[in-house]
């Protein structure tokens, strides 16, 4: 295929060194890799789809030597060769770097719409090869009046398409005639050897044909139907045909730094691992015999091993492999073992080194015919792809995919400029397409307005009266995927739409689902983050990972970090961390200027929240509601102005009986002065089923989540969270109960400990806290639950319930 299809005379007089270099390439590369392969029937040899880039090299190089034509055959050799050591080498390099996987990576349309360009460039060989005139967009140069005035080349054509056609419709044909459907025992048979009669049998009658004619070989050589028969000097020759003296150095260096070679390269890596795949995918166990079958393929040792013999043979005078597809048709006929990939590396290496004139024996027409196949394969293949895509409707009508149009133009591309073009062309498109789509893909997964999510504090009912009335100030977007400039259209809109609401005053974006954000995106936020302040809309951000943050930091929009958040990443040791940064406590909300940065949706809901209750509720002079003396004394405990609440105020806040406290308080351990961050669930004891009663302070109740091991390519899938291995389930303040789930568990269920939520104290609302711990039953002479008076379990069970309604009614606004 490089040599035959070439129109320039030195190119073409190279067949026959092409075909031992092709012979020893196969016999070589086939024996690499049944000694260092995974796959016991698999080999690697050189193939067509890389052939025909090299032959476009070809033509370049002869092209740029065309006042020295005498070194057109050595400098072709020696860019075949070269190509050959850089695939070996990149191979080798994107194998141990195990980035084999990310060659798959490239959009499914570029390698239809490669495969397209490449069946378009096969076919024209196809029709040069048979008939011995270039083509040019299917057009022979010479016309066609000038074309159809030799018989010799029409025959040939003509034969070419019988061949063809022969090759598409023989197996289907031979199928029908043997009735495979009534005769199961057949279809083996059929599928085995009716594709390989349908090659062979032209060529067969042929030759019959020209015996009966009395032809000799030297007749159809000098009217054109085969090769001239000048047969190779032996195993040696494609070592001792050419020299370096005869390479015309700066021709190969042009060649080797041109895109042309990328696209080369680049090819050959992912076909290697098309070929990994397609074989795995077809067969995902190994054969009777295999000591492994069930391992999966590791296709960086694949790619590391087809590019230690693409880098041998490439110094040694042969070309560049990777896996042949016809590995699975080896597997079907019953070559399972490594011993039928010997045969055929003995096979290749018998006919290399005695060098048998294949290319004299073979007709032009029959070369043409397997190239119209491969071509018109890889044609179809492109051409028929929209059946794998989806449609969409426009006006009615149903379109394919945009994705469908990539490999068309590849098809166009190639047909009026080569292959590399139409490789660049389509990941050109493919470029556009994504930004296309990232600006009609909105950012915003999801908005929630602040009348129906809090955070996991709970609050008291006259609090959370105030957010029900006032928590459309606040605003909730979860933003997701990676934000560009193309995709920052509708986050900037919703942006701005918030500011058109006057009532809204914060609007928190949750950046827990964004990986990256480049420096555009980050920009985009700064000026619309800008632009809604003017009408007193402040903008807070939560969840970001360090390149996110980085990048918000850099472009202006991040400014007065929480002082919890900028400790933490700064123990974290996180980058664009410096003097600039400045912080303000989230605990003391004011109205001129609010911290713009914190580590969760919690913290940010707990910021807004505590603001709008601070500044529509206490702050008035008349508030939405009128505030009785107990919720003045909760609000007290809670900033730290008054040391601890009340029994009367606690009682007031549950509706119980004035008394009941006191009560209480001889059947529950009283616990003071207890620091933030103790783990009560674990360091007390019988604490399984226990309830606490908070009187200052408040506990957190947290559920620790096992990490998993995963390996770094789902990492970025994963929400960010700075608290990996554990999450708050709600925060209880003074007047509330903890562990209400817990206490009433009268069923023998078995659940592990580690699963269990933890409460520990927090550090939020003035620690250390004050807890008195109700256990269900008694422990260390101290009575429980089960030794209380029916009176007092009566006040208490009512209490019970409205606060476990309470508890249902908030897990149902938080945030999730």
């Amino acid at each position: 295929m490089v040599f035959s299809s070439s129109d320039n005379p030195e190119i073409s007089s190279m067949l026959q060194f092409g075909i031992s270099m092709t012979l020893y390439t196969m016999s070589v590369g086939v024996l690499w890799y049944a000694v260092f392969g995974r796959l016991q029937y698999g080999y690697g040899t050189q193939q067509d789809l890389i052939c025909i880039l090299q032959a476009q090299l070809a033509s370049k190089a002869a092209m740029r030597l065309k006042a020295t034509p005498e070194k057109i055959p050595a400098t072709v050799f020696a860019i075949i060769c070269t190509s050959s050591i850089l695939s070996g080498l990149v191979s080798i390099l994107f194998g141990k770097l195990q980035w084999a996987t990310s060659m798959l990576m490239i959009p499914k349309p570029v390698v239809s719409g490669f495969l397209g360009a490449i069946g378009v460039v096969v076919l024209q060989a196809g029709l040069k090869t048979a008939s011995g005139v270039p083509f040019h967009h299917f057009w022979p140069d010479m016309g066609w009046s000038e074309f159809c005035d030799s018989t010799d080349r029409l025959l040939q054509v003509a034969c070419m398409m019988l061949h063809f056609i022969c090759i598409r419709v023989g197996p289907g044909l031979c199928a029908t005639l043997l009735d495979v459907e009534r005769h199961p025992a057949r279809k083996d048979a059929v599928k085995k050897y009716a594709a390989l009669v349908c090659q062979l049998a032209p060529l067969l009658l042929f030759y019959v044909v020209v015996m009966c004619l009395d032809v000799s070989m030297s007749s159809l050589a000098e009217h054109g139907w085969t090769y001239p028969s000048n047969g190779s000097e032996g195993a040696l020759s494609i070592w001792t045909t050419y020299s370096l003296s005869d390479v015309d150095l700066h021709t190969v260096w042009e060649i080797c730094v041109s895109l042309d070679i990328v696209a080369l390269v680049a090819m050959a890596i992912l076909c290697t691992m098309l070929g990994a795949l397609a074989i795995t995918g077809r067969y995902p166990t190994g054969p009777a015999g295999d000591p492994a079958p069930d391992d999966p393929l590791d296709f960086n040792a694949e790619l590391t091993t087809v590019g230690a013999a693409s880098l041998f043979l490439g110094c040694t005078g042969g070309n560049l492999i990777f896996h042949k597809f016809s590995v699975i048709q080896l597997r079907e006929d019953g070559g399972t073992h490594r011993i039928a990939v010997l045969t055929i590396a003995l096979v290749a290496g018998s006919l290399f080194i005695f060098g048998f004139p294949i290319g004299s024996v073979v007709p032009k027409w029959f070369l043409g015919g397997l190239f119209m196949n491969t071509g018109w394969s890889f044609l179809k293949k492109t051409l028929m792809s929209y059946q794998s895509m989806s449609t969409f409707k426009w006006r009615g009508v149903h379109i394919v995919s945009m994705q469908y149009g990539i490999s068309t133009c590849c098809v166009l591309m190639a047909l009026y400029f080569s292959p590399t073009t139409a490789i660049m062309a389509g990941l050109c498109l493919s470029i556009l397409l994504f930004v296309w789509d990232g600006m009609s893909t909105s950012p915003v997964s999801s908005v929630v307005d602040g009348q129906h999510v809090v955070s996991r504090t709970k609050r008291p009912w006259w609090e959370m009266n105030v957010l029900a009335a006032e928590g459309d100030r606040v605003r909730l977007l979860y933003l997701q995927g990676q934000l560009f400039f193309g995709s920052m259209l509708q986050l900037t809109s919703s942006l701005e739409a918030a500011a058109a609401d006057h009532r809204i005053e914060f609007v928190i974006l949750s950046y827990a689902r964004v990986p990256l954000m480049d420096p555009s995106a980050a920009e985009n936020i700064r000026a619309a983050q800008e632009k809604i302040s003017k009408f007193g809309c402040n903008v807070l951000h939560c969840r970001t990972n360090e390149q996110v943050f980085g990048a918000l930091v850099a472009a202006g929009a991040i400014q007065r970090p929480s002082k919890d958040f900028l400790m933490r990443i700064q123990n974290n040791q996180w980058s664009f961390v410096g003097e600039s940064l400045e912080y303000l406590d989230p605990e003391t909300p004011n109205n001129e200027s609010h911290p713009d940065a914190f580590f969760h949706e919690t913290d940010c809901l707990d910021y807004c929240d505590e603001y709008l209750v601070r500044n529509y509720s206490y702050d008035l002079s008349a508030p939405i509601m009128g505030l009785e003396d107990y919720m003045r004394e909760y609000r007290a405990v809670v900033e730290g102005q008054q040391g601890r609440l009340s029994e009367s105020a606690f009682e007031m806040m549950n509706d119980l009986p004035l008394g009941v406290m006191m009560q209480l308080k001889p059947f529950c351990q009283v616990l003071v002065d207890q620091v933030a961050g103790k783990n009560l669930s674990d360091e007390l004891p019988s604490m399984s089923r226990a309830m606490c009663f908070i009187m200052k302070g408040a506990l957190s109740m947290v559920k620790i989540v096992p990490v998993a091991e995963k390996p770094d390519v789902f990492e970025t899938h994963s929400a960010f969270s700075f608290r990996k291995g554990k999450r708050l389930l709600a925060r209880y303040p003074p007047g509330h109960v903890a562990g209400i789930e817990t206490f009433f568990k009268f069923h023998r269920q078995r659940i592990d400990k580690q699963l269990e939520p933890k409460l520990i104290v927090s550090s939020l609302m003035n620690p250390p806290a004050e807890v008195w711990i109700l256990r269900y039953d008694e422990w260390q002479d101290q009575p429980g639950w089960k030794q209380m008076p029916d009176g007092l379990k009566g006040y208490l069970a009512r209490m019970l319930c409205v606060q476990f309604a309470d508890t249902l009614k908030h897990s149902n606004l938080k945030e999730r």
